[in-house]
This record gives structure tokens, C-alpha cells and sequence, in this order.
């Protein structure tokens, strides 16, 4: 086992070392946009301000004991590197979502090389692996920020120097950072962009449905409502596509369309979310059903390094077709609304074992993640709108990531989320590309309707007939609250789900620099 030191021989090129599917978590960048000039970091008791420019200057990092160059252009012999003699000078800190109110696990943390310049990923399309999201080489880093957010970049250069923030195709940069050498270092907290004059964030596809407004989560998460757009125009990167009695956004653009109506459209997004529509899906008709042709343009999607998430209803993708064919096969289901009981809460327990018994670090992360924020009620997630779709979850290729508690005489040890990492029927220990998520919950209850002392979203008007009318405009008709648990519990996997993936049963790696 190597020591962590020697691990952390950096050059981001091997945060997406491989093609598909290496044990990567990483991310990215749209605009690189710069944050915070001029902060400074303190010493060892994080109360000493250092004037940008002091210190020493940006000293060697890395040295390889093997009498080669320098570990900086990715030449340690196996992650055999260590720090420059004498080098003690760490960097540690905590990173939070947009909003700067959840810390957030598995964020890679890095101060990047000054030439080798970060990538716009803007232009970078969805595609397996993660090397074309991060620059050539960097200068230091650190393992990923834990489940409380913390990270610690050790044998940092000291000076003046930038930190990256980044995961997926979030990304943000501090530029101005003074760095005293030879001891501890604390930053002020960061925190992943909120818009693109901040930093780079993914392309989100948000298909809206009548029974659920997930659109409005990456509001209540921090992101701007000016990164809402409608359908794939340009200027933003939450895109809105109205699904069966969802919410628009002028000009409305149909999800069966613009969205899943060609391979073309769906490919223009890095991450495409489909609510409940309180219906099977269909083609915006009652008698238009998702089809075959549909549910193979989302598996290619996802089997060239598209994310998928779909709630309730949404299972229509899922329940025929090519995912449920052969060994790609992804679940069993019960059709039809499933309702276990919406007048009350329900306990939600986290998966943090694999069904072969083996240990399932992710889940273990989402547990104490959701603990550090005080999601948990005795240990588990109270969920609200939980439905019993699914008879079993296909283990393999599947993973179930939480389901109902044993004590839920309804539906007992219902599963309420799981995943399957894609190409889902590919040779066991093969490359993988995607990911898609599947949750038999709701992020809040149908438009007018939440969890008591919850505001709704689209609430209710005065005048018209079904107790008044509703204004489903988003993110306007959004309402403004803490996340609620289910909503955290969502916060984790939109962050998982847009990251550089990391195959189950598999922690982010401590990164090491082959030849």
C-alpha cells in the first residue's frame, strides 16, 4: 500500500488517465472564470492574513527518487514521487455548493500550472473518460474533499498562487491566493459556481413533468435563475424542456420535440434530468407512449458518457425496450402510480453494503454526508412522496442506493434510488462510460402541494376553476426554502451524477501518475 504522500504525485492529466471508466473522479470547466482576487490564506491557526506576493515564490513540488525530472509533467515511475526536501507547506480547506451552505464530497481541489491552461469546456462534448476536462499537468493537489467537504493539498508551492475548484463540468477558480511556505495554510471556504460569470458549469437538460418540480432544486442549490433557458439555446446551462404538464419557460420548448426526439438533441447535454410526468411517459399525448426508438436514443446517450436521472414515472424508459432486455436488464417493475401514503414520512436507510456484501463506499459517503448536513432523523432520511415502483433492482449491473426501511409495513424495503453504470450489458469489468439514476421519489410533491411547513412551488392562484390556477413558469413559480432532506439526499446524486465517474464499489481515487 503506498502512503498517501507518495499517492498524490499530481498531474491532472491522470484525474482522466484512461479512456472509459478508470476508478476517476474528476471535473471540469465552461468559462474558467476567476474568483476572489487577492484572498489570502492564513498559517497553521487560520487567522494570519499574508499580503498576496509575500512568501517565498512557487518552489518545486515534487522530486523523483528515481534521480528523474520532476513529478509536475506526470513522470513518477508508479506514483514513487515525494515532496521537494524540506517542503512542508499544505493547503486545506472546505467546499461547498453554490449557494455556500452544504459542504460536497468527492471535489477535486488543485493549484493549476500557469501553462498549462485550463480547457473551455464549453466546446468539450460528452464523451467517455474525463482527460479532456483538465489541463496538461498542475502543480499540486490532493485527494478529493471528504464527506464533509474537507480536502488538504499537501507539498503546495508557496507564494502567490490560484486554486481550481472542480468536479465534472463544475469548475471555479481563486486566483491571488498567498501561500506561506513550510506550514499549514487554511482557506476561506469555497464553493462551486453559481453562474458562468463565476466559473464553468455543466449543460443540465431539465425535462419538467405535472407531478414533480425538480427543475427548481438547482435554484434552491445555489445556481442563478439567469442560467435558466429555455430548450438548447445558448447563455445558460439549465435547459427547460416541458414534459407532460410541466413547467415552460418562454419560448416553451417540448420535451418530445427538442429533447428526446433525436440522438442530436440529447447529445447537446452533459447531464438530462426527466421528472414525473403523472403519467407513463409519452410523446406530449396521452396516446403517444415513449417507444423503442426513444429508449434507444437515451441508452446511446448513456452508453457514450451521457447521465441520466428519472423519477416516478419516468420508468417508462426503463420497464421496456433495450434496458430491459438480456443483460441489460435493469430492474423489475410494478407499472402504475404506486402511491405508499403522501399524508406522511416515511424512513429511508441507506445502502452501504453492495448486495454481494461487499462494501459500498459511495453509499457509505452519501450516509455521512447526509449526516454532516442533518438530513438524518435516527440514522435515516425521512422522505415524503415515496412511491413502490420497483419489485427488484437488477444486481448486477445495477446498484440500489437506498430503499424503504424494513418497518415501512406499506412497501417494505421498497428500493427508492438506485443507478447502473453504462454500457450496463458490456463485459464485467469493461469500460464504462455513463451513468443513469433511478428514484421512485419525488422531489416534492405535484405543483400546489409539499410536505407540511414546505412552500410550494407554483402555488395555487386566487380566480379559476380546481381551486385556482397555477402559474408553472420556472425558475420564476419556484419557491425559495432550505433544501428539505429528499432534497439534499438529490443534492448528493445531481453532484455524483455529473462528476467524472468513479465504478461502484470503488473510492475516489488518491491519484497516481503512470508513465
Amino acid at each position: 500500500m503506498k502512503t498517501r504522500l507518495l499517492s498524490l504525485c499530481i498531474g491532472i492529466s491522470v484525474l482522466g488517465a484512461s479512456a472509459c471508466g478508470t476508478s476517476n473522479k474528476g471535473s471540469s470547466v465552461r468559462g474558467g472564470a476567476s474568483g476572489a482576487p487577492g484572498t489570502v490564506l492564513g498559517g497553521s491557526s487560520g487567522d494570519t492574513n499574508v499580503p498576496p506576493g509575500s512568501g517565498a515564490g512557487t518552489t518545486q513540488i515534487f522530486t523523483d527518487p528515481g534521480g528523474g525530472s520532476t513529478g509536475l509533467d506526470g513522470m513518477c515511475d508508479g506514483g514513487n514521487c515525494a515532496c521537494a526536501p524540506g517542503n512542508t507547506t499544505t493547503i486545506e480547506g472546505y467546499v461547498y455548493d453554490p449557494a455556500g451552505k452544504n459542504p460536497l464530497y468527492n471535489i477535486s481541489v488543485y493549484v493549476p500550472d500557469p501553462g498549462s491552461p485550463l480547457p473551455n469546456l464549453d466546446s468539450v462534448p460528452v464523451a467517455c473518460g474525463c482527460t479532456q476536462l483538465f489541463p496538461a499537468k498542475v502543480l499540486a493537489t490532493g485527494a478529493p474533499t471528504d464527506a464533509t467537504g474537507h480536502f488538504v493539498i499537501p507539498c503546495a508551492p508557496s507564494g502567490t498562487v490560484s486554486l481550481v475548484v472542480q468536479t465534472g463540468k463544475w469548475r471555479r477558480q481563486y486566483d491571488g491566493i498567498a501561500v506561506m511556505p513550510n506550514q499549514p495554510n487554511k482557506t476561506m471556504n469555497l464553493r462551486l459556481p453559481a453562474n458562468s460569470m463565476e466559473g464553468s458549469l455543466p449543460n443540465i437538460a431539465i425535462s419538467t413533468g405535472a407531478s414533480d418540480s425538480f427543475e427548481c432544486l438547482p435554484l434552491r442549490m445555489g445556481v442563478s435563475a439567469s442560467e435558466y433557458v429555455s430548450g438548447s439555446a445558448t447563455g445558460g446551462h439549465i435547459h427547460i424542456y416541458s414534459g407532460f404538464g410541466g413547467a415552460t419557460l418562454a419560448p416553451a420548448v417540448e420535451s418530445y420535440q427538442g429533447l428526446w426526439d433525436s440522438q442530436a438533441h440529447l447529445n447537446e447535454h452533459d447531464v438530462v434530468i426527466l421528472s414525473c410526468e403523472g403519467q407513463e411517459t409519452t410523446g406530449g399525448q396521452r396516446a403517444m407512449p415513449v417507444g423503442a426508438t426513444e429508449q434507444g436514443y437515451l441508452m446511446s446517450y448513456a452508453n457514450t458518457g451521457g447521465r441520466v436521472f428519472a423519477s416516478h414515472f419516468q420508468y417508462a424508459w426503463f420497464n421496456t425496450g433495450p434496458f430491459a432486455t438480456g443483460s441489460n436488464n435493469i430492474a423489475t417493475w410494478m407499472p402504475g402510480s404506486q402511491h405508499v401514503d403522501d399524508t406522511q414520512a416515511f424512513p429511508v436507510e441507506i445502502d452501504t453494503t453492495l448486495a454481494s456484501g461487499a462494501p459500498f463506499p459511495e453509499g457509505l459517503a452519501l450516509s455521512q454526508w447526509l449526516g454532516t448536513v442533518g438530513a438524518l432523523t435516527n440514522n435515516q432520511l425521512p422522505v415524503w412522496f415515496a412511491r413502490d415502483n420497483v419489485l427488484t433492482v437488477v444486481q448486477p449491473p445495477s446498484t440500489e442506493w437506498a430503499h424503504l426501511a424494513a418497518s415501512v409495513t406499506q412497501a417494505p424495503s421498497s428500493p427508492q434510488y438506485f443507478s447502473v453504470d453504462t454500457p450496463s450489458g458490456g463485459t464485467p469489468g469493461g469500460p464504462l462510460c455513463g451513468r443513469v439514476v433511478y428514484s421512485d421519489l419525488h422531489v416534492g410533491g405535484i405543483p400546489g402541494t409539499n410536505a407540511p411547513g414546505v412552500p410550494v412551488d407554483y402555488p395555487r392562484q386566487q380566480g379559476g376553476g380546481n381551486g385556482g390556477m397555477r402559474t408553472n413558469v420556472a425558475p420564476d413559480g419556484c419557491a425559495m426554502h432550505p433544501l428539505t432532506p429528499q432534497e439534499e439526499a438529490l443534492e448528493f446524486m445531481l453532484f455524483d451524477l455529473s462528476s467524472c465517474l468513479v465504478p461502484i464499489g470503488q473510492t475516489p481515487p488518491e491519484t497516481v501518475i503512470p508513465r
